[in-house]
């Protein structure tokens, strides 16, 4: 299995992917509201608000997706995404990468 992180902007761009998935056959995900670094620097950090335009920034508001998945699943929910969200290749544009697992609970189907 592989843990996929994926970091989009736009809750239509996350419906769509969550829709997505369920048709390739990914049944679960998990969608965090998130904040990237730039953000809070720029806006809560009165030293780095006149700094703001050094940090890329997305469009619309950022989410985290993060999925368990097998690893056939892997290649189809990336090409998915890439689909979705782009190439990910413009600074700020989003970020997708997946980690090993190692051992899984909780999970239909997981001992």
């Amino acid at each position: 299995m592989e843990l996929l992180f994926c970091i989009v902007h736009g809750h239509r761009k996350v419906e769509e992917l969550l829709t997505g998935f369920l048709d390739v056959g990914i049944s679960g995900a998990t969608v965090v509201d998130a904040r990237g670094m730039g953000e809070i620097l720029t806006t809560q950090v009165p030293i780095f608000a006149g700094f703001k335009s050094l940090f890329p920034v997305g469009g619309g508001h950022t989410y985290l997706i993060i999925s368990a998945l097998e690893d056939e699943q892997v290649e189809v929910a990336m090409d998915l995404i890439e689909e979705v969200a782009g190439s990910f290749e413009e600074p700020g544009s989003g970020i997708l990468f997946t980690v090993p697992v190692a051992r899984v609970k909780g999970l239909a189907g997981s001992p």
